[in-house]
């Protein structure tokens, strides 16, 4: 009887997993969740190492760290879940480009790392694919405002537009 049950809330939690990837706003909130929780790391300032590369740049090893590796796997992430829905609208369009051009980035900048010398060079590649990675998640911060604060705001202004009953507008004037 308990794994009748266990199977059935096994089947429910997928069945509801499934509704929730399938949703057109989950690439959306998956990007901005994630954004959010770089912002939390890069506040705690863990500098971890993923590894240290043999290469050298002006006297000293270069270091893999944790955000090379997670700006490479979340915009391929991002990419993939956004191009289910590149159709949707020019944010995901752009969202799925500039997932393309940042994980293009992130993998010359990790290559890079492993290259002597070319410090410059690597910097170069790192700046741009931190840029690109902003700028999609900014994009996905756009349509998560679109979709969920315009409405409210919309709904806020007709409500402040109604009339006021009689014995309402006597107290607000008086």
């Amino acid at each position: 009887m308990n794994l009748l049950r266990a199977k059935s809330r096994s089947l429910l939690f997928v069945t509801q997993l499934r509704k929730v990837v399938r949703n057109k706003m989950f690439p959306h909130t998956l990007g901005v969740l994630q954004w959010a929780v770089l912002i939390l790391t890069l506040a705690i300032n863990p500098n971890i190492s993923v590894a240290v590369t043999s290469a050298i740049a002006d006297g000293g090893l270069k270091v893999l760290m944790l955000f090379h590796v997670w700006m490479f796997f979340f915009s391929v992430l991002l990419g993939l879940i956004s191009h289910r829905i590149r159709t949707e609208g020019t944010a995901e369009r752009f969202i799925v480009r500039l997932s393309i051009v940042t994980a293009v980035l992130s993998i010359t900048n990790i290559t890079l790392h492993f290259i002597n010398d070319f410090a410059l060079l690597m910097k170069i590649t790192e700046l741009a694919s931190w840029s690109s990675y902003n700028i999609m998640l900014s994009a996905s911060v756009y349509k998560v405002i679109v979709v969920f604060l315009l409405p409210t705001l919309s709904k806020s202004t007709e409500i402040e537009g109604e009339t006021l009953s009689s014995d309402r507008q006597a107290w607000v004037q008086g």
